[in-house]
């Protein structure tokens, strides 16, 4: 189902975005992109962005975590389709966690656990169908 998707975004849960953001820039010297959280989303914080090599892209979000719970390999779906995937997923017994919502810049997204309990997660563009 996921074998001819590319890995679009590898996802950082962060305590504190501002110390993420200069240890990444200053430290590291990538081109971070500082975006907006959509109202309502996330309690509409700042999110981080930063464009890798083969178009992957590394993205911090500020919010709570355990040890484990980060980074978070995202599944692109190019095609658009994320409901049905998720639904097929569920109906192979696969947890999801949580259901398809919004992300932060308006496409939609949908987390799901391996066997092991390990976040995987799909991400879909706001201008593909669902």
């Amino acid at each position: 189902m996921l074998a001819k998707m590319n890995i679009g975004a590898i996802v950082f849960y962060v305590s504190d975005i501002d110390r993420t953001e200069a240890f990444y820039r200053e430290t590291l010297g990538l081109d971070l992109n500082r975006m907006p959280g959509e109202p309502g989303e996330s309690g509409g914080a700042d999110w981080l962005m930063a464009g890798m090599a083969n178009g992957v892209s590394l993205i911090f979000f500020q919010m709570p975590g355990k040890q484990g719970d980060s980074p978070v390999p995202v599944f692109e779906l190019a095609e658009g389709g994320i409901e049905a995937i998720v639904e097929g997923l569920a109906s192979k017994g696969v947890t999801i966690v949580p259901p398809v919502s919004h992300a932060p810049d308006g496409g939609l997204t949908a987390d799901f656990a391996d066997p092991d309990g390990h976040t995987l997660s799909m991400y879909q563009a706001p201008d593909k169908p669902r």
